[in-house]
Order: structure tokens, then C-alpha cells, then sequence
């Protein structure tokens, strides 16, 4: 992801505002892009580098990047828990993007591996509802 991709990126986004409010919006920022390598040349003084998903969440937009958080039964929520960005990057994690695994030595390969490696996406596993009888 790049400051280049902010066009499509923009254009996938849904809709609705991602925050209610600029102190939920900060509160969110402040601890989980504060130490995103894709924020780091922003807070080093290159805005225009930063990450798009920032600018898209200002322009009022939610980006399909950001997932619902962990939620009580009542529908609450930790203002730095209410998104989990699939971009997120810690600064100290080493490369951004993916590397593939190597082969182990000496082991032949019967596919390529290229058509399989990708982005994962964990998400929740749907709760069970009661059906009336």
C-alpha cells in the first residue's frame, strides 16, 4: 500500500463516516497508526507520504481495510479496539510486504506456490442463533 493507491482506496470505501467524532478518530490514530510503518514518513515530516487509509478516514469515508473490532453483548467498544486495520504494520516487524517460505531443502515441489500466497484475513466465527421450533 502506497500514498499512490489513495484513488482506489477512496473508491472501495464505504460510505459512512469511521468516526463519530475527531476525538474517537485521534483516540483511534494515537494508538494504532502511531506506530504503523505505513504512517512513519508522516510523523517524520512527509505528509504527503503518509498512509492513504489517514486521508480517506478525514474525507469521511470508512476504508474496507478497517474491520469491525471485539464488541460486549451491549454493543460497546475500546475507542483504540473499535477497528482492526488489515494494513497495520508494526514499524520494528521487519519487511511489509509478505515473504514467501522457503522450501525446505532437498524437498521437491508439486505446485507453485505463487497462486497461493496472498493476504489472510481472520475474522470471527459466526455465533449460533436459536431457531424457534
Amino acid at each position: 500500500m502506497t500514498p499512490d493507491d489513495y484513488g482506489h482506496l477512496y473508491a472501495e470505501a464505504h460510505d459512512e463516516p469511521a468516526f463519530s467524532n475527531s476525538d474517537e478518530g485521534y483516540g483511534w490514530m494515537d494508538a494504532n497508526c502511531a506506530t504503523c510503518i505505513h504512517d512513519k514518513p508522516a510523523r517524520q515530516g512527509r505528509d504527503h507520504e503518509g498512509c492513504p487509509l489517514i486521508l480517506i478516514t478525514l474525507m469521511s469515508k470508512r476504508p474496507i481495510q478497517f474491520l469491525d473490532g471485539p464488541r460486549s453483548p451491549e454493543g460497546l467498544y475500546n475507542i483504540a479496539d473499535q477497528y482492526r486495520c488489515i494494513e497495520y504494520r508494526h514499524e520494528n516487524d521487519g519487511p511489509t510486504d509478505p515473504q514467501p517460505i522457503p522450501d525446505p531443502p532437498g524437498q521437491l515441489t508439486l505446485l507453485p506456490r505463487e497462486d497461493y500466497q496472498g493476504h489472510r484475513m481472520l475474522t470471527q466465527a459466526p455465533q449460533e442463533t436459536a431457531v424457534p421450533r
